[in-house]
């Protein structure tokens, strides 16, 4: 979940290189699309930028439910202004990765 193409681009080309077949690659839009997705297909792993959002007030929650709700989804929130101490990544928990864009 991005709003930004070449980012979308960037991570699609990337997934692809690696051996993900284009048509397993689903692109959202929102945050209850990202639910339906989740529920619907399982995936291995999730990239969300944070921009996405960090507008709406309950957001976060929703963002939050979801990721405990899939333990065996991978999810990677791309955080939306840089970090120094992020350079790297934030291990947060067995399925949550934290990294600037």
């Amino acid at each position: 979940m991005d709003l930004c193409n070449y980012t979308r681009l960037g991570l699609s080309d990337y997934m692809s290189a690696k051996g993900v077949k284009k048509k397993n690659i689903t692109s959202v839009s929102d945050i209850e699309q990202l639910q339906q997705r989740c529920e619907q297909l399982k995936p291995g792993i999730v990239f969300i930028n944070e921009e996405c959002f960090i507008h709406e007030s309950n957001s976060s929650d929703r963002i939050r439910s979801i990721i405990m709700q899939h333990p065996d989804t991978l999810f990677f929130i791309f955080m939306a202004i840089s970090n120094i101490h992020l350079e790297e990544y934030l291990y947060v928990r067995n399925n949550l990765i934290i990294k600037s864009k």
